[in-house]
């Protein structure tokens, strides 16, 4: 249900927005898949219980909806190419949050800070693989 919320959000930002979030323009805001450290810092509030302004809120629905997306990728990726579960790099069980996703990909960044400058997708899948690894038989 939050994860609605947090779209219907992302949807009234870009609605009411001319271009730019609070006083940042757009070629301002970091490019969250450019690397680990534009992940965490577009995600350093997710799972926070601060109150948000436009800059906050637009971070949090960009942080979510990468997560969700890029985990749903190692997903569809899988079943279209019918990958067996056991040979697969991430399974990321039922229940799992979004927001549990992101702890795990700023976890791996903070204990792997030499490695935060590769791309978000790089570190994001290092983070799921070690977070979420596939059991062999299952």
């Amino acid at each position: 249900m939050r994860l609605v919320s947090v779209f219907t959000l992302l949807a009234a930002c870009f609605v009411s927005s001319t271009g730019s979030v609070g006083s940042k323009s757009a070629a301002e805001q970091p490019d969250i898949s450019r690397s680990g450290s534009d992940f965490v810092e577009v995600c350093s509030s997710v799972d926070s219980e601060q109150k948000g302004d436009l800059v906050r809120i637009h971070n949090d629905a960009t942080c979510l909806g990468w997560v969700e997306g890029f985990g749903a990728g190692f997903t569809v990726h899988d079943e279209l190419l019918s990958v067996p579960e056991k040979d697969r790099m991430v399974c990321i069980p039922r229940g799992v949050t979004t927001i549990q996703i992101v702890r795990a990909i700023k976890k791996y960044i903070a204990d792997n800070p030499e490695k935060a400058h590769r791309a978000t997708r790089y570190t994001a899948s290092v983070a799921l693989a070690r977070t979420f690894p596939c059991k062999a038989g299952k």
